[in-house]
This record gives structure tokens, C-alpha cells and sequence, in this order.
């Protein structure tokens, strides 16, 4: 009897990151599964408008028609998160799980307004293959993004994985837990962007929460989160 073919996977990367952010965990993920790693649209260096939280998202199950992908599970970190939970609102039919790292409800303006003010002290050098001012106006788009009003649309059964020291985000975690039933996993640290540190184990999460399994790795979350 075959084996029914896993549902394509759509990685989404943040703000100040490219779709290569993802290699170290697609090295973990399993390799017959259909995936890929698209541009947010706004985001990319050669794009001709600034980032829109309602088009990325637009644009995201727009590309999943176009290649005919019927049911997509989607992973986003931050910025990328925000997307795929827009998403989810916007198409709840077409989006299977969500797994959202290190992502805000609500924007975390002062965070990113600080962060912001560091980065444009940077030289243009030190911002690699992504222009600064692409990276400046991602930070930008995330300070002004909120999807609080999207989340009694979504249905989506969804996984928020933390940073064990990133209060930010556990904060997030816990509003993504009370209002759509999301469930909660850290990973060690306080760097949000989890994938570079911990691919193998994030890939492990991804693979058992999109096969319905109880995803690895430790709980964290408020007192009333679901159980095992």
C-alpha cells in the first residue's frame, strides 16, 4: 500500500533574512517531502514596493495556486509567522498546520525601534547579500504589523516554538495558546532565530507536529496549556 505524500512545506524567513536562513533545517527535514523556501513578497532585495503585511499573505496562497499545491503546511518565523497567520485567516482551507517561531501578535515596536537604531549605525558591508535599507524596512514593516484581530479566524492546529530566555516571545506564545489553542515549545537560549541554533531539533518539532504527533522538546506556557 503507498504512502501517502507528506503536505508541501512552506518555510517563511523574517525580517533582515533570505529563504537560505532555512538550509540547516531542511537538512533535518524529510527529503521526500515537498517543500520550498519563498521570498515574502516586499522583501526581497529587487522588489518594486515595501512590504504589506495583506499582500504577503495574498501573495503567499496565491503561489500555492499557482503551483498547485492544494493543503500547505506553513513555518515562519517573526515576520514570516505574522504572514502565515494571516494566511490561515485569509484561506483557512489551504493551510494544514501553522508553526510559528518566535512570532508577535501584536507588534513589538520598542524592541524593534531599538534594534532598528542599532542596524542604521551599521555599514553597508556589514548586511551581507540583503541592502540595509531592505533590512531597515523589513524592521520597519514588523513594528507596524499586527494580526491580534486575525486570530479568532484561525482554526489552523497551530505550534508556537520560543526561545527558552525570549520573554517576547513567550508572551506571544501564550496569547497564540488562550486564543487559538496553540501549543508551546522552547528550545534553549535567548536568540529568537532558532533554526541556525537548534535545525535538527526545530526539524524533529516540524516533522512530529505536521504528522499530528505530540511535537519534542519541553512545554512552556501558561498553567492551562493542553497536555500530551
Amino acid at each position: 500500500m503507498a504512502t501517502a505524500t507528506p503536505a508541501t512545506l512552506l518555510l517563511l524567513h523574517g525580517p533582515g533574512q533570505s529563504p537560505p536562513v532555512w538550509q540547516d533545517v531542511v537538512d533535518h527535514l524529510d527529503p521526500d517531502r515537498p517543500m520550498f523556501a519563498p521570498w515574502l513578497k516586499g522583501l526581497k532585495p529587487t522588489a518594486r514596493s515595501q512590504f504589506d503585511l495583506g499582500e504577503a499573505a495574498a501573495d503567499l496562497v496565491n503561489t500555492l495556486e499557482m503551483r498547485g499545491v492544494e493543503r500547505a503546511d506553513l513555518v515562519g518565523h517573526s515576520l514570516g509567522g505574522m504572514v502565515a497567520l494571516r494566511a490561515a485567516a485569509e484561506a483557512p482551507d489551504r493551510i494544514g498546520h501553522l508553526i510559528l517561531i518566535s512570532t508577535p501578535v501584536l507588534p513589538p515596536t520598542d524592541e524593534v525601534r531599538r534594534q532598528r537604531r542599532w542596524l542604521a549605525l551599521l555599514p553597508e558591508s556589514q548586511f551581507g547579500d540583503l541592502p540595509k535599507a531592505r533590512v531597515l524596512e523589513a524592521l520597519d514593516a514588523l513594528a507596524e504589523a499586527d494580526v491580534s484581530t486575525d486570530l479568532s479566524r484561525v482554526e489552523t492546529p497551530t505550534l508556537a516554538v520560543v526561545a527558552a530566555k525570549d520573554q517576547a516571545s513567550q508572551v506571544a506564545a501564550v496569547s497564540l495558546h488562550r486564543q487559538i489553542g496553540a501549543r508551546i515549545r522552547a528550545l534553549p537560549g535567548a536568540d529568537p532565530a532558532l533554526m541556525t541554533a537548534y535545525p535538527e531539533e526545530l526539524a524533529t518539532m516540524i516533522e512530529d507536529f505536521c504528522a499530528d504527533r505530540a511535537p519534542a522538546g519541553p512545554e512552556s506556557g501558561p498553567s492551562d496549556r493542553p497536555a500530551d
